[in-house]
This record gives C-alpha cells, sequence and structure tokens, in this order.
C-alpha cells in the first residue's frame, strides 16, 4: 500500500506552518534586524516585528573563502545578496583585462534588481578576502515582498537609490580627464580616509592600465592630497581631492 505524500491532505496541500518568533533563532532575528538597517535609507516606513520575522526565517548564511566565486555571469538563480562582512568584486571579461564594475562592502545588497526584472547577472562575483554574505532565495525573496507590504516599500525605495548613485556616477565620469575620473573614484573607494583598494585593482574599476593611473596618482602624491602604500590610498586632503574630481 502506497504512503500518502507528506505534506499533503485529501489532495491539497497542508499549509507550511507559520513562521513566529519563537521558531526562529536570535541569531537569525539579529540578522535580519540589521538587514532592515541597511536598507532603511530614506523610507520611513519601518517594517513591522511579523515582517522582520519572515525575514529572518528566509535568511541564509554564506561563508566565502578568498577567491571563490559567489555567482556567474548569466546565473539567474542566485537569488539576493548582502554583504555582512568582507568584500565582494563584481567585474566582466574585457577585451584585455576584466573590467570591475564594483566593490562590495559590508551592507551592499546585488541580485535583487535582476531578480524582479527577471534578467541573468551580467557580471560575476568573487570574494577578495574571507567574506560572510546573507542570501535569499528568488522564491523566498518573491514570496517576502509579496506578503509583506512594508518590506516590499522599503527595499523598493533602496533600490532606486542605488541606481540613482550608479546613474550619478556614470555621468561623473562622462567627459573627464582621468586625473578628474582618478580623483572621484578614490573618494567613492574611501572608507575613513582609507582605499583599500590596490592600484591594480584601481585601474581596472577605470578601465586604464596601471603605468597610466600610476602616474596620476603620484601627482596627487607630490601635491600632498593622498599618501601610497602598498595595496591601498590614504586620503589626506579630501576637499582638496574633490577640487580635483571636479
Amino acid at each position: 500500500m502506497q504512503a500518502p505524500s507528506v505534506g499533503r491532505a485529501e489532495g491539497y496541500r497542508v499549509p507550511a506552518p507559520r513562521t513566529t518568533e519563537e521558531t526562529v533563532d536570535a541569531e537569525r532575528l539579529h540578522q535580519a534586524e540589521w538587514v532592515v538597517s541597511c536598507l532603511e535609507g530614506r523610507s520611513a516606513a519601518r517594517p513591522g516585528r511579523g515582517a522582520v520575522v519572515a525575514l529572518a526565517s528566509r535568511l541564509r548564511t554564506r561563508l566565502l573563502r578568498r577567491g571563490e566565486l559567489a555567482f556567474r555571469e548569466g546565473d539567474s538563480e542566485a537569488g539576493v545578496w548582502i554583504v555582512r562582512a568582507g568584500r565582494l568584486e563584481l567585474a566582466v571579461k574585457g577585451r584585455q583585462r576584466p573590467l570591475i564594475v564594483q566593490i562590495m562592502r559590508s551592507g551592499g545588497i546585488d541580485g535583487d534588481i535582476q531578480k524582479l526584472l527577471g534578467m541573468p547577472f551580467p557580471y560575476r562575483a568573487r570574494a577578495l578576502e574571507e567574506t560572510e554574505c546573507l542570501t535569499l532565495a528568488p522564491r523566498d525573496f518573491e514570496e517576502l515582498l509579496a506578503e509583506h507590504p512594508q518590506i516590499a516599500r522599503m527595499w523598493m525605495s533602496t533600490m532606486a537609490e542605488r541606481l540613482s548613485y550608479s546613474h550619478d556616477r556614470i555621468v561623473g565620469m562622462l567627459g573627464r580627464t582621468l586625473t578628474q575620473q582618478s580623483s572621484r573614484l578614490l573618494l567613492d573607494e574611501a572608507a575613513s580616509g582609507v582605499v583599500d583598494v590596490p592600484q591594480q585593482k584601481l585601474s581596472e574599476m577605470l578601465g586604464v592600465c596601471r603605468p597610466s593611473l600610476n602616474k596620476v596618482l603620484k601627482e596627487l602624491e607630490g601635491q600632498g592630497l593622498i599618501r601610497l602604500r602598498y595595496g591601498a590610498v590614504d586620503i589626506l586632503d579630501p576637499y582638496g581631492l574633490a577640487q580635483r574630481a571636479d
């Protein structure tokens, strides 16, 4: 005699048990609260506790070793990625060298726009160091937005801000000299006055050869605006550097 199908009764799917705060561990709730803080931005309405619990129940943790890929170009089922700690490099294949689109740091989010537009990733993501990410599977992300309007509004607002920032960054680079582009990139990538990105990576982000960038950086250093050191650049005069970027 065939056993009845698990999770079904009289031909109908049995609803999944309702997620409550008691069924989600404290660490997941802490992670969800952190994600909400990353999403807040200019959004006025913070989601209620039930929405936070629903987010917590869907989050999964991924630990990546240095050099490990999170997702590849053309991947349409990688879901949504949120960098918790560490860095992810987003890059596309160039004719002669990779072109770095962005370096995602803690709080960076990707994959949500691609999922909503039904598009595969146009680039690959690789960990630059040991990196912890929180992920949402495609179906979980869709259900979360559909079932919790407050989360959906907050998430859409954040996506709009990111798209606006990307647009402004691209427009700000058009028609600029390499000195202006390099100055703007350093200001954009700086965290607490330090750009922890090697010159080779910076040149790939600008789409130029390293010697050309190094010449510009040496000039900026000679003007007392930055200090070059192995694998990093210290911003000494952000106001002066901003003037060189305009």
